[in-house]
């Protein structure tokens, strides 16, 4: 079996040099073979005849956010034919008079069809081209067709929409195009002007700076493990110097003890807001040295500690208490623990990150679950609660509920949409899960 070979090769090495995925390459080398008349039987799998060939065969791509809108680079006009039947609305990115585009096929079928030209590099869009595209996706019928020539901008144009729609800033933009997997953002190795363009349009901070703690009697001092990325919290009353400490690392047993020592405090408390897969809790390590401090984990996990709590419960040291609400869904026992003050605190563990959330697919988790914990527990505080979370990759601290109400981009799509999200990340377990699991479930003192 023969075919071209010549064109089809220059053909594969054209879109392998547009930094198109395997997966792309292997739908438009079988387009390639079919258009040079080749290989028999390279269309094997093809749906029967009659049956309405999947996009994704032709070619589209349709991110789950916002999940009516295809994203398509050069198509034959046969693909457009066969497209223009799906879709209410078509946006083209290049201009009306390059040959890639095909009105006629486009209008045969009755679909909105608006030119709007969005250069790419060296040359960036002017700010007339980027408004012209986000008003268009903006009052445009769905589903709809973003195209452009290298199947990259029209990843641009979609994000620049989605931020501008949703209020976005940079850092929040960035982590829905890496969730989204567009691939102007994370495959293609020239977009970077691009890429850096886009977030000069969008705000450089999610919001003012969150204010300090200010919950009176309180000393606070947040701290922070590189290994595991994790927040280690020291809260303590000033007027009986009775203190707890939250989430600690094995790892980072001294340095917790030094630290309240030097602020004249005395450990009442070790708590876990669940049972961690990335790091050792250094509870047991530290009730063993000091039978006196207490552990304490939720009651649903049936883990070992001296104190097991549920929602409605209250941890208090001297004259300060924190309140205990159930925050299932990364795990099925996380808990979150909050101080009431002007403004509030909540420590919310490994559900409700900054601009992000914990992963749901080990330890009982259920995105779902989680959704209906952040939503109905942690967006109902006062808008100005501090948020505390368990980890963060990104060099954050401290966010506010009002912020992640506005800015989060997972936790602002719908319930469906963040279930479907969640259930396609394809995420290598924690490093350390097969030794910090089974050790957290006897607080981390194995015997």
């Amino acid at each position: 079996r023969r075919t071209h070979t010549v064109p089809l090769r220059i053909f594969v090495l054209q879109q392998l040099n547009s930094d198109m995925s395997s997966a792309e390459v292997r739908i438009l080398l079988t387009k390639a073979v079919v258009v040079e008349g080749g290989l028999e039987g390279a269309q094997d799998d093809a749906p029967a005849e009659g049956a309405e060939v999947p996009v994704e065969r032709l070619g589209v791509e349709v991110p789950t956010v916002p999940g009516d809108v295809g994203l398509c680079g050069s198509l034959r006009a046969q693909d457009v034919a066969a497209l223009a039947g799906r879709y209410k609305a078509w946006i083209y990115l290049n201009t009306a008079d390059h040959p890639d585009f095909h009105l006629a096929e486009l209008e045969a079928a009755g679909v909105q069809v608006v030119v709007a030209p969005f250069p790419g590099p060296p040359t960036m869009p002017s700010d007339e081209q980027a408004e012209a595209v986000v008003a268009a996706l903006e009052r445009l019928p769905r589903p709809l067709m973003l195209q452009c020539s290298t199947g990259m901008r029209v990843g641009a144009a979609l994000l620049l929409w989605l931020a501008k729609h949703r209020g976005y800033t940079g850092e929040s933009a960035d982590v829905l195009a890496t969730d989204l997997d567009l691939k102007f953002w994370t495959k293609c190795t020239r977009c970077g002007p691009m890429r850096e363009w886009l977030l000069a349009k969008l705000p450089a901070q999610d919001a003012p700076a969150a204010s300090l703690p200010c919950v009176e009697g309180l000393v606070f001092r947040q701290l922070f493990d590189p290994e595991s990325s994790t927040f280690t919290y020291v809260l303590g009353c000033a007027a009986t110097q009775e203190a707890v400490l939250v989430d600690p690392v094995l790892e980072q047993k001294e340095r917790d003890l030094a630290t309240l020592k030097e602020l004249g405090l005395q450990l009442k408390y070790v708590i876990n807001t669940h049972a961690h897969a990335d790091h050792i809790t250094s509870g047991g390590a530290i009730h063993k040295d000091m039978p006196e401090v207490q552990t304490i984990i939720s009651k649903a996990f049936g883990a070992n500690a001296d104190l097991h709590i549920q929602e409605g419960d209250k941890v208090s040291f001297g004259n300060l208490a924190l309140e205990v609400l159930a925050t299932p869904g990364h795990t099925d026992g996380c808990l979150m623990y909050y101080l009431a003050g002007s403004p509030g605190m909540a420590f919310t563990g490994d559900v409700l990150l900054i601009r992000g959330c914990g992963r749901t697919d080990f330890q009982q988790g259920d995105a779902g679950v989680l959704y209906e914990s952040v939503h109905g527990k942690i967006f109902t505080l006062p808008g100005g609660t501090l948020v505390y979370p368990g980890h963060d990759y990104k060099g954050r601290n401290v966010s506010t509920v009002d912020e992640e109400k506005q800015f989060n981009p997972r936790l602002t799509k719908s319930k469906e949409e963040f279930a479907k999200l969640m259930a396609e990340q394809d995420l290598p377990y924690p490093n350390k899960i097969e030794t910090a699991v089974p050790a957290n479930m006897v607080c981390g003192v194995q015997e």
